[in-house]
């Protein structure tokens, strides 16, 4: 939709993700790939979405949150049926090793097994980007990123890729020192559309961006 932009809106402890979740399944509908949240520690959530939302009034599929003890256990019920796929999920992989999971539910991969959900962690966040931009590449909603304080990155990603070795568009990421300065950057021409970007919104106000180069919005 040309007339969307990316909006970011933040919701208070304790039950933030929840709140975000019910916000996210209103009229009119954030669809696949158009929310990225960061689900913290203290039950708090910060939340970048495409406004307006793709799905309208529709009623299915709808936002649901979840936590698990560990990323491999967001991985693996992403990967039990009904199947997520591109842009049907949004992680937060952090430093306890739990997870806190935004996903659209039913997935759309059905009961299908590939591509699949798989977790990695990297020292820092261009060795992300280096990873997701390496043949198979991820395309838009195929990767979910948490950089952490001390550098260190967790990524959640669709394997294969659906871009191949395509060198059309790559992945980037930025520092911001507001949650703001990051939607305004995904808004300036050329845009980044559903699923071309992973915000990660910090206790601090900051935020960290994963985006597609050059975005097709």
């Amino acid at each position: 939709m040309a007339d969307q932009e990316w909006q970011f809106t933040e919701f208070a402890a304790p039950n933030g993700p929840q709140d975000a979740a019910t916000f996210l399944n209103e009229p009119f509908r954030q669809g696949r790939g158009e929310a990225s949240m960061t689900l913290r520690n203290n039950g708090s959530a910060g939340l970048i979405y495409f406004e307006p939302g793709s799905l309208g009034e529709e009623t299915s599929p709808s936002w649901l949150i979840a936590e698990f003890p560990s990323a491999q256990d967001a991985a693996n019920f992403l990967n039990a049926a009904p199947r997520q796929g591109s842009g049907e999920a949004s992680v937060t992989l952090r430093n306890n090793g739990s997870a806190g999971l935004l996903y659209l539910e039913p997935g759309s991969l059905g009961t299908e097994t590939s591509p699949s959900w798989l977790t990695a962690e990297f020292p820092s966040a261009q060795d992300a980007a280096n990873f997701l931009n390496a043949d198979p590449r991820q395309g838009p909603g195929e990767a979910s990123v948490t950089p952490r304080s001390n550098g260190s990155v967790g990524l959640l990603y669709l394997e294969a890729g659906s871009l191949g070795g395509s060198t059309q568009q790559a992945w980037l990421t930025t520092e911001f020192p507001t949650a703001q300065d990051a939607v305004n950057f995904l808004n300036a021409s050329p845009r980044q559309g559903a699923g071309e970007a992973s915000a990660f919104v910090r206790n601090d106000g900051s935020a960290v961006v994963f985006y597609l180069e050059p975005g097709s919005a």
